[in-house]
């Protein structure tokens, strides 16, 4: 009998010391708005299409799991499986992992990563939008870098190097696959320290399936996956505590047959906490200065005011307008609920 009540005492303390070496962590985000916008004609990201008082997510709601287990030596093995879906009607997305999909090694040597993830030139841009690429009053890389630039990469390989007193680079290559097709890659680095933020990023990869903001839906469908499209951000801000300043400079490129697409994006922004939540503000202007968006130009401006219930749940209210050459302008305002879990 005590040898049978040691074995399981020997056998419980193997499995805490199993279990710690290993943690996986569910995690998600369900987010809904009214929103609505009126009938202008200009490009304004995040906003409902139509002129209907709309229930729409304003955030990418998503279900995910996250894990890592110590390899020992100081390595670990880490992945991230991501679901997303929009929570008005119920309907998951066609790609089921299509927020993320990742395995990988990290240690002092820093983190190597396989599968889908953000692209490289993601981090630098985030940075430099208040709305982190949400609600109708987003700046986004549609209005920072033309929308030229995808998101995530499929078929990722990427290095991260190890913080160096804050300053971190990243490299990524999402390969074709295809014959005859541009990779998507790109590089960043960063520098975190204190108050002080400032980053870089580049992307290159095929104009074809872009979202080009400043070209008309004729001009869009011509380009090919043979058409590279290139485009470099940088983002600096500095927290002052009761406000906090951003800006960013973009430069665009699609090398189409013919005259290339150039464009330029500036972005001046401020957060700033007031009354138990932040106040949010943006001023953006995409100029296009080469080809068929020569002196094309796109100005948008925001302001918005979350306020949270908690650690893991906020109220928001925004507003976007935006007006683009030879277009009426379009606005668009939401006020929703978001829960982090």
């Amino acid at each position: 009998m005590k040898k049978s009540l040691l074995a399981l005492a020997l056998l419980g303390a193997f499995a805490g010391v199993a279990s710690a070496q290993s943690a996986v962590t569910i995690y998600g985000k369900v987010d809904l708005s009214l929103a609505k916008g009126n009938d202008g004609t200009s490009s304004l990201t995040g906003a409902p299409t139509g002129d209907k008082l709309q229930l729409m997510q304003q955030a990418g709601s998503r279900v995910g799991f996250r894990g890592t287990e110590d390899l020992g030596g100081g390595l670990k093995a880490n992945f991230q499986i991501e679901h997303r879906f929009t929570p008005d009607d119920g309907v998951a997305n066609a790609v089921h992992w299509n927020g993320m999909s990742w395995v990988g090694l990290s240690g002092s040597f820093g983190e190597i990563r396989l599968g889908r993830d953000y692209a490289p030139f993601f981090w630098p841009a985030i940075a430099a939008d208040p709305w982190g690429f949400d609600t109708v009053a987003q700046v986004g890389i549609a209005h920072s870098a033309a929308g030229i630039v995808v998101y995530r990469y499929g078929n990722l390989l990427s290095y991260r190097t190890p913080d160096m007193g804050g300053l971190t680079a990243q490299v990524g290559i999402g390969l074709a696959e295809k014959d005859d097709t541009e990779h998507n890659m790109g590089f960043n680095v960063q520098y975190k320290g204190g108050p002080l933020y400032a980053g870089f990023g580049y992307h290159r990869g095929p104009a074809s399936g872009s979202a080009h903001h400043l070209l008309s839906a004729a001009a869009l469908g011509a380009l090919s996956a043979d058409d590279p499209a290139t485009a470099w951000t940088l983002t600096g801000s500095y927290d002052l505590t009761v406000v906090k300043l951003i800006g960013s400079f973009s430069m665009s490129e699609v090398e189409a047959t013919g005259a290339d697409l150039k464009a330029r994006g500036v972005t001046l922004a401020a957060t700033a906490p007031l009354g138990g939540g932040d106040l949010r503000a943006s001023a953006n202007r995409l100029e296009g200065t080469n080809g068929a968006i020569d002196d094309t130009k796109l100005t948008k401006f925001s302001l918005g005011y979350h306020y949270p219930l908690s650690k893991r749940t906020k109220l928001y209210a925004d507003v976007g307008t935006a007006k683009q050459t030879d277009r009426d302008r379009r606005t668009a305002v939401d006020l929703g609920i978001q829960h982090n879990f």
